[in-house]
């Protein structure tokens, strides 16, 4: 009888062992057949019993379910996970450490590839979505996929937007990571540089910030202009004009066709009281872009302070000398007659700016006593002015 009692118990323990292998069965063929839902409870049951937890096989085809999910089109299949590829990554990598002999990992490689696709895809469709901290994950699980597929191989790409990503997510450990990755294989150029240095400046470390920014140009002596642009807005919102000019200078240098560095540079002498050296920046700027609506209004604008100040000079001169005062006020009228051409291109350029138009306004009505062809237009730029009032 005893005897008998252990060949009953070795029927049962074969039986059981046998059932749960059979859920790993169930679950590849319920793959084929497109059952995902009743795939994933096979091969979830089947992870889990101490009989199967411990197979390579297993883990596998657990893969391979999460990885159809990811794949199918079907919206409520799709629902079966939130994060299938994740799930699928992690499961293949299970089946890696358990398959000691190696007897399926050409298999797994082959499926891991083919989901790296989808992988990537869905990471650009949770950056789409916002969801930042799952798009990272989706793009670190394709740099995990290719260590093990193609070891040795870097996706720059991929490592470049792991960073974005870890930027938009705030984590901002792993974008220091990936971008300091990025610089150490000459991905992206100057730009990461930037968004390095940023780091350091939104957590409040000036010193580290500065010091990425001067390691970036040594890196990238002939293409730094986007460290020089940030090193120039720095020193202009610290009111640091003089830094700020000699950094510009370093950037027309590297850009002699930059219209905007020659604007910049304009304004920055307006800024410090140098008019004469303002214009020659500005008209540079217009050489380069004879459009350039900033450089023309600025130009009009220097015109124009100028004829305040000679008008304010003007009512400086005591009463009982009225005709230098006549002359003096006329001289200052003439100047301002000098800004309108610059204003009037401006206005051409961006009809819109409401700015210009109130420029052109105080202009025309100021001189449309001595100027009689100025009343129209001082009617019409009124009424635009007016009409823009009321939107």
């Amino acid at each position: 009888m005893k005897r008998l009692g252990l060949m009953f118990t070795l029927v049962a323990f074969s039986a059981t062992a046998m059932a749960q292998g059979a859920k790993v069965t169930s679950a590849a063929s319920n793959i084929k057949y497109g059952e995902l839902a009743k795939a994933k409870d096979a091969i979830e049951e089947a992870v889990v019993h101490e009989k199967t937890k411990g197979q390579a096989k297993a883990w596998m085809v657990r893969g391979d379910v999460y990885k159809a999910i990811a794949e199918s089109k079907d919206p409520a299949k799709r629902a079966l996970c939130a994060t299938p590829t994740r799930v699928a990554l992690d499961s293949y990598k299970k089946a890696i450490s358990l398959d000691v002999k190696g007897s399926l990992r050409k298999q797994i490689n082959t499926q891991l590839q083919m989901m790296s696709f989808t992988v990537v895809n869905a990471a650009y469709e949770f950056n789409d979505a916002k969801d930042y901290v799952n798009s990272l994950d989706c793009f670190e699980q394709s740099l995990a996929i290719d260590s093990i597929t193609a070891p040795g191989r870097i996706d720059s790409a991929i490592v470049y937007n792991a960073g974005l990503i870890a930027d938009e997510a705030k984590n901002f450990d792993k974008a220091r990571y990936y971008y300091n990755k990025c610089i150490d294989i000459r991905y992206g150029g100057s730009p990461v540089l930037v968004k390095l240095a940023n780091l350091d400046k939104n957590q409040g470390d000036t010193a580290a910030y500065m010091a990425t920014l001067e390691r970036g140009m040594k890196i990238y002596p002939d293409d730094c202009t986007p460290l020089l642009v940030e090193l120039i807005n720095h020193y202009i919102n610290n009111n640091q004009s003089d830094l700020a000019l000699e950094y510009l200078a370093k950037a027309i240098e590297q850009e002699s066709g930059n219209a905007t560095f020659y604007f910049a540079q304009g304004a920055l002498y307006d800024k410090i009281g140098k008019p004469d050296d303002a214009k020659k920046s500005y008209d540079k700027a217009l050489e380069i872009n004879p459009d350039y609506f900033d450089a023309w209004l600025n130009l009009g604008v220097q015109v124009y302070n100028k004829a305040i100040e000679m008008a304010k000079a003007a009512n400086d001169i005591p009463a009982n000398k009225p005709k230098e005062y006549d002359a003096a006020i006329a001289a200052a009228f003439e100047q301002m007659n000098l800004a309108i051409p610059y204003f009037e291109k401006a206005n051409s350029i961006n009809p819109s700016d409401v700015y210009t138009m109130q420029a052109l306004k105080e202009c025309y009505y100021k001189l449309r006593q001595t100027h009689p062809e100025y009343n129209d237009k001082y009617n019409d730029i009124k009424a635009k002015l007016d009409a823009a009032d009321q939107k």
